[in-house]
């Protein structure tokens, strides 16, 4: 295993303390002109039960086995319906304290569904057979990886690909299975030095293209995948990967808007990537030559608004059903039919949830036809079904995981099937969209991907695949 997962009994009572201290301060010694006391004493709650599984994947070694869907799940409650709580800067969209204190209420009594979920169900499902890893030479893994980044290069370059039915939601997998590999290879030192020269280089080159697309989300989930497998790996808590991450958000968000009017939305849209980096690098200056980087930083309210989703679970709390009323399922209309592939159902509906949810709930104007606003899935199980859908529906959510986690357990010593495991799950974490737009693809994705690697690895591969090892 590694250096060992497991935090010493003294270090879990300095956190506990520490955790403690945090929430003495946040409740009763902070003042606050934006939310009461109560309320103070609710977010520290969202925060803390945020936390907990990644304080169980420290303590307990079946956990920290597992891929940490749970404690990254958790965490982003923590940053998403916590701790944007507790800024001046959050714009709170329901004017009604009641309507504050509803949503923070709901969004703890959610978490402990979710964790009654997961956490009951470990049992029922800890004899589930996990999938098969096989022993694939090195040098065969590392062939393999190559193929599929030349795969995901194909992609950025041609962008003719993405307009194929059913295949252009392969390209990002692609860039994540094909780095994953090479990067658990790397972290294990067995990858040879001019791969790891190599890999390196296609690396930044994939930060790069992910950054430069104007979204921010798919670079802090190429750096949060890369993360998962550092820890996976090395059982060690990716910190540079961590502070890679937010220093990403923090700095290039407040800049984002002004460089895509620049690589979206003007006539000089058809940059290329050069072009692109230098548009990117001098709307950075231009918006942090003025005052000192701490202080513009200070004074930005975007970051922490396009974090606030407890403000949106507010504002929707404050206008269902009062003045919209409950979507009753219907947000989940594409559930059933997702995994068919398009190139099967040419007209089969797209799924346009994020322009009918602004559009519902009055966030953006009646002739946008471009805006996407973000509906997280506990929003989401609020809108359609109330206070019961987020109950019901969050502990369904844990079973779910659970499921997930325990069906995809593969150790790192399998390259090929950890790091597809990995792939195919690791964004759900991440739950800021609609329910059925995340978890429809799975399927489809994952049993692709099998299909592909099984013939990337025919020959030696099948020759060994009677040496076929479960995960006990």
């Amino acid at each position: 295993m590694g250096r060992s997962a497991l935090i010493s009994p003294l270090r879990y009572v300095v956190i506990g303390v520490a955790a403690i201290l945090l929430a003495v301060y946040a409740i009763f010694i902070r003042q606050y002109d934006y939310i009461t006391s109560d309320q103070a004493a609710y977010v520290a709650l969202i925060v803390m039960l945020g936390l907990l599984p990644a304080i169980f994947v420290l303590l307990d070694k079946r956990e920290a086995a597992l891929i940490p869907l749970m404690p990254l799940h958790g965490v982003f409650y923590a940053f998403t319906f916590g701790l944007p709580a507790f800024s001046k800067n959050t714009d709170w969209l329901a004017g009604s304290e009641d309507d504050i204190t509803d949503a923070l209420v709901l969004t703890i009594l959610g978490l402990f569904c979710l964790y009654l979920g997961y956490y009951t169900f470990r049992r029922f499902f800890g004899g589930l057979k996990p999938i098969r890893s096989r022993n694939v030479p090195l040098q065969q893994q590392i062939r393999v990886a190559w193929i599929l980044f030349g795969m995901y290069l194909a992609f950025q370059f041609f962008p003719v690909l993405r307009t194929l039915p059913s295949v252009d939601q392969l390209s990002a997998p692609l860039g994540y299975l094909s780095l994953g590999i090479l990067a658990l290879l790397a972290f294990g030192d067995q990858l040879p030095r001019r791969h790891l020269v190599l890999f390196k280089v296609s690396v930044v080159f994939t930060l790069l293209v992910t950054t430069l697309s104007g979204s921010l989300a798919p670079t802090v989930l190429f750096l949060t995948f890369f993360g998962i497998l550092y820890w996976n790996k090395k059982r060690c808590i990716p910190w540079h990967f961590i502070f890679i991450s937010a220093l990403v958000a923090i700095l290039l968000n407040p800049v984002k808007q002004n460089y895509r009017d620049v690589a979206w939305y003007s006539e000089q849209s058809s940059l290329s990537y050069y072009d692109k980096a230098i548009v990117l690098g001098s709307v950075v200056q231009e918006y942090y030559s003025g005052a000192s980087v701490f202080a513009t930083i200070s004074e930005d309210t975007s970051t922490v608004n396009r974090l606030a989703h407890i403000a949106t679970l507010g504002y929707v709390v404050k206008m269902t059903p009062a003045s919209v009323p409950y979507w009753s399922g219907d947000s989940y209309r594409t559930l059933g039919t997702s995994f068919i592939p398009r190139a099967l159902w040419p007209n089969k509906p797209q799924a346009t949830i994020g322009q009918d949810f602004g559009h519902r709930y009055a966030l953006i104007g009646p002739n946008d036809e471009w805006t996407s606003i973000n509906l997280p899935w506990l929003v989401e199980f609020y809108a359609n079904f109330g206070a019961l859908g987020v109950l019901v529906g969050m502990f369904f959510v844990g079973v779910f995981f659970r499921f997930l986690v325990q069906k995809l357990r593969v150790p790192a010593s399998a390259p090929m099937e950890h790091v597809l495991a990995v792939t195919v799950m690791f964004g759900l974490f991440y739950a800021e969209s609609n329910f059925a737009l995340m978890v429809g693809g799975i399927l489809s994705t994952f049993i692709a991907f099998i299909v592909l690697l099984r013939l990337l690895t025919r020959g030696r591969a099948v020759a060994s695949s009677t040496h076929v090892r479960r995960i006990p």
